[in-house]
C-alpha cells in the first residue's frame, strides 16, 4: 500500500508540471518547473531533474524525458532529505540544516551557504525573500522533541541567511506556498494557515481540520493534500473561504 501512495504522489507531481514562455531560449531554466510537494527527492527545472539520495545531489539532462542522462554528481552531505527549487536555486534540506545553491550552471550548481539547526526532519520551501522549514521530531529525525516552524531572511545571493523566528507547533511536517500565505501540515493539529504579509513573522490566520495532513502540493487556486490515508483536494481561490473539493482515500 505504502509504494502505491508515493506512487500516486509522485504521479500527482509530474501531473502538475507547469509550461512556462518557451520563446525565451537564452533562459532555459525558467521553461519548466516541477509542481512537488515539500517532501520531494527530486524536482525538474528546466531542462534538467535533479534527484537526491542520502549523501548526493544527481543532475539528469531531462529535455528528452524517455532518455535521461546522468550529467553531474555532488556531494551535498549526511541524512539529506528534500529537495526544493524555486526560480535558480534549490533549497535542500538534511536533518540537522539547510543548503542553499545556486543553478547560474545548472549542470553544475553551487553551493552559496549552509543553515545548521538541532538534528531533526526537515522539509522546506522559499519565495524570493525567506525559507521556511519545520523540524519534527520522530522516527529517523534524532532523538531531540523539537517541532517548530523556523523562518530565514535571504539575501539576493543567498551567502548570508539570517534567523528570524522559531514558531513552536505539534508536528509540523510538510508545508507549501502561495502569494502572501503559508499553509503547513501538523499531524496533530491539522492544515495551519500563516499569514506571511511580513515575511518575517508569520501569523496563524486558521487552522482546517478533520484529516491528518502530511504534505501540499500547492497548484494556482488548487491545494493538493498528501493524508495519512489518502489524496484531499481543496480550493483556495478565496483564502478565507477554504472549501474541500474531493478526498481520495
Amino acid at each position: 500500500m505504502k509504494s502505491i501512495y508515493i506512487g500516486l504522489w509522485a504521479i500527482l507531481i509530474i501531473s502538475l508540471f507547469s509550461q512556462c514562455n518557451k520563446s525565451n531560449q537564452s533562459a532555459n531554466i525558467t521553461q519548466t518547473t516541477g509542481k512537488a510537494g515539500s517532501l520531494s527527492r527530486f524536482a525538474l527545472v528546466g531542462n534538467y531533474l535533479y534527484a537526491i539520495n542520502n549523501q548526493k545531489l544527481m543532475v539528469y539532462g531531462a529535455s528528452d524525458p524517455k532518455n535521461l542522462s546522468l550529467l553531474n554528481t555532488l556531494n551535498v552531505g549526511e541524512s539529506i532529505e528534500t529537495i526544493f527549487p524555486f526560480q535558480d536555486k534549490l533549497f535542500i534540506a538534511s536533518n540537522n540544516g539547510m543548503y542553499m545553491y545556486s543553478l547560474a550552471n545548472p549542470i553544475a550548481p553551487i553551493k552559496e551557504s549552509f543553515v545548521q539547526h538541532i538534528t531533526g526532519c526537515d522539509p522546506v520551501v522559499a519565495n524570493e525573500t525567506h525559507a521556511y522549514l519545520t523540524i519534527h521530531s520522530g522516527r529517523n529525525c534524532g532523538s531531540n522533541n523539537i517541532n517548530v516552524l523556523q523562518v530565514y531572511k535571504l539575501d539576493s545571493n543567498l551567502a548570508n541567511p539570517t534567523f528570524k523566528t522559531s514558531i513552536p507547533l505539534s508536528n509540523p511536517i510538510g508545508l507549501g506556498l502561495k502569494d502572501k500565505y503559508l499553509f503547513v501540515c501538523d499531524k496533530v493539529q491539522g492544515l495551519i494557515v500563516f499569514d506571511i504579509s511580513d515575511g518575517d513573522s508569520p501569523i496563524e490566520k486558521q487552522i482546517i481540520t478533520g484529516e491528518t495532513f502530511v504534505d501540499v502540493i500547492v497548484y494556482n487556486d488548487l491545494l493538493v493534500c498528501m493524508l495519512d490515508n489518502g489524496i484531499a483536494y481543496y480550493n483556495i481561490a478565496d483564502i478565507n473561504n477554504i472549501t474541500k473539493l474531493a478526498v481520495l482515500n
